[in-house]
Formats: structure tokens, C-alpha cells, sequence
């Protein structure tokens, strides 16, 4: 790596402050935008959902190794029970899963999207993931897969047998809120500029997997949810929908409730300039304490309502994944908890708070 890496770039990093303010306003896509756009037809601004991780296993490798319809379909129930107003999940995919044995995988995936519809579900599928954890690493895509010459692991095509079951096999189902190409891509722990190969790399990985699904004839707008440390205008060009990570941290001396709310107000007026709706894919940072959490929860959903972004919070149930679970069950980062309900099936104190909004 560059010398110059130095700057940390967690998961969920919220830049404190930003430059320029613009006035919150409700998004509204142009209407000769809608007529043509795969995201025309849907309030997005009335999406009201969650992460979904399901609580048996600590990396998406392991949640679809041991795949389970009946803990899935128990903890999507309650959380319907809880959040009755709960209508999208967004459901994190395994490529390496896939790879173990790809009929398997799509008929879980199949299973999967029958059980979010039994609860008046859509799903948002991650297809990809590069957010990975110092303490408990999720899996999946490495610099690795799309550096070109870097490593022996690449081939040509190696992501297209995937697509092609997963996108393909559902490019018009209506269960499909969206696909979403990669979890917070450009993920680096430097400046971009120190390592513009690498960047141009991943966004070309990006563009391939976009053309690809537009090639397979996804139906669904396809989107890129990445963390706040990332402006739109680097993941645009391979998205019909603008997804943002906004995490308040409510934890950071150095963030300040103005600069998140221009941060915020300066994506909303980026989508309304671009003609395309946008969608807070994650939100909500956790606490070990639930009142602290609770308010951040408020402050934040508060905050998407005023300016018409609907969310899919992170997380919905307590899971053994990084950031989704209490201390006694295996180790807390700087999130702390970010489930919002517990282990034993019950609702975290105060976090019905969700259904204020």
C-alpha cells in the first residue's frame, strides 16, 4: 500500500462535516425521468424496512452454508410482529456459498424470497460484499477478485454463472425491490488518490456487474450502497437508484448533528439533479446502551422522513455476525449492538421507537 495510507476508513464512518448546504426538501423524480427509470412505480420515500442477517452464523459464507427456512421464517415473523409497518428486507447473498454448490444456493434464495413474501415483504439483495471487519470478517469480495494481474484467484466470467442464476433467474420477479450490485465498495483504509489503480479497478468490477444484469434483463432497479465516505457521483453510472449508508454517530466528539443534516441535504439534491430516487439502504449506528441508541434511532429517522428518504435500517435481529450482537456473544466493535431484537426473540427496550415513523 501507499505510504500515504493512513486515514481509516471504517464501515459506517460518517464524514462529520461537509461543505455547502442546500435546503431539505421531499425527493420527486422528474417525470420524464420516471416514465423511462427501472425505479419508476415505487414510493421510495415510504420504504420502510431493515438489514436482514439471519442470527445462526458470523459470516455470509456460514449463514448460507447452513441455511435454515425455519429460523428465517420465525425471525422475519416477529419482526413483522414488532414493525408491523416493516415492507422491504435488504438480504445479504454469499458468492462463495454459491460457488460450494449453486443449485442448492438458488433454491434457498428461492425459499428465502417465498418466506419475505409471506410477510408482505420485498427483498433487496446484496449480491456482493466489501465491508469487512478487523474483528469478525464477513466474507466476500477482496481486492483480490478484481485487481487486474494481482492474484490467481481471477478468471474471465468468474462472476457470471452467479448473475446468471441469482439476477437472471429472478430478472422479473416482483419480489425484487431492487439488486444491489456490492455492500459498500471503494472500502480502502487510505485517501482514494493514494491508490487511483486500484479505485479505477473496482469501479470498472462495478460497471461489468451493472452491464451484466442490464445484459440479463433485470427488471429492478439496481442500485450500489456505499458508505458515507463515498460521494454518488462514483457510483451513478451503475445505478438506477442512489443508496446511502447515513450513519449518525452519535459515538464521534468530532461529528456534529449540522454536518450530518448538510451532508444528507447535499445527496438529496445530487439525486433530484441526476433524476433518480434515492434510498437510505443502512442507517441507524448501534449502542450498547439502548436509550442512547433509541434517541440516535429518532434523530436519525427523523432526519430521512423531513427530506422524503425511506430506509432499511441495520438490523434487524440479533445475530452472530459482526456489530449484531450483545457482548456475550462473541466480541463488540465500535457499533456496539445494532440488532433490534434480542436472542431470545424479544424486542429490544425502546427500539418500537421504529414504528413512530
Amino acid at each position: 500500500m501507499n505510504s500515504d495510507c493512513n486515514q481509516q476508513v471504517s464501515r459506517r464512518w460518517f464524514l462529520a462535516e461537509t461543505a455547502g448546504s442546500v435546503a431539505a426538501a421531499a425527493f420527486v423524480v422528474p417525470a420524464n425521468a420516471a416514465e423511462q427509470s427501472p425505479a419508476a412505480g415505487v414510493d421510495w420515500a415510504k420504504i420502510r424496512g431493515f438489514n436482514y442477517q439471519p442470527s445462526y452464523g458470523s459470516s455470509g459464507f456460514e449463514l448460507w452454508q447452513k441455511f435454515d427456512a425455519a429460523v428465517i421464517e420465525r425471525e422475519l415473523g416477529l419482526g413483522k410482529k414488532y414493525f408491523p409497518g416493516m415492507n422491504a428486507i435488504r438480504l445479504w447473498l454469499s458468492w462463495d456459498s454459491f460457488l460450494r454448490n449453486p443449485d442448492r444456493f438458488a433454491r434457498n434464495f428461492e425459499t428465502s424470497l417465498a418466506i419475505a413474501a409471506k410477510y408482505g415483504l420485498t427483498v433487496m439483495p446484496v449480491l456482493f460484499n466489501r465491508w469487512h471487519d478487523s474483528l469478525l470478517d464477513y466474507g466476500g469480495i477482496y481486492i483480490d477478485h478484481f485487481l487486474p494481474k494481482v492474484s490467481w484467484v481471477q478468471r474471465p466470467g468468474m462472476f457470471d454463472r452467479y448473475l446468471e442464476a441469482i439476477v437472471g433467474g429472478h430478472k422479473d420477479d416482483s419480489r425484487i425491490l431492487a439488486w444491489d450490485l456490492c455492500n459498500e465498495p471503494y472500502s480502502y483504509s487510505c485517501p482514494r488518490e493514494s491508490i487511483p489503480q486500484i479505485v479505477a479497478a473496482e469501479t470498472a468490477w462495478l460497471q461489468g456487474l451493472y452491464d451484466k444484469c442490464k445484459a440479463l434483463g433485470a427488471k429492478a432497479p439496481i442500485t450500489v450502497g456505499i458508505h458515507s465516505g463515498v460521494p454518488l457521483e462514483m457510483v451513478n453510472p451503475m445505478s438506477d437508484l442512489l443508496s446511502i449508508h447515513p450513519y449518525w454517530r452519535h459515538d464521534l466528539k468530532a461529528a456534529t448533528k449540522e454536518g450530518y443534516e448538510k451532508k444528507l441535504d447535499t445527496e438529496v439534491a445530487y439525486a433530484r439533479k441526476v433524476g433518480k430516487p434515492i434510498l437510505a439502504t443502512e442507517c441507524c449506528w448501534g449502542d450498547l446502551d439502548d436509550r442512547v441508541r433509541v434517541e440516535s434511532i429518532r434523530y436519525t429517522l427523523t432526519q430521512l422522513k423531513q427530506r422524503g428518504i425511506g430506509w432499511l435500517v441495520y438490523l434487524l435481529h440479533h445475530s452472530l455476525i459482526a456489530d449484531a450482537h450483545r457482548p456475550e456473544f462473541g466480541p463488540v466493535g465500535a457499533p456496539g449492538n445494532l440488532a433490534f431484537i434480542e436472542a431470545d426473540g424479544s424486542l429490544r427496550p425502546g427500539h418500537e421507537v421504529f414504528n413512530e415513523f
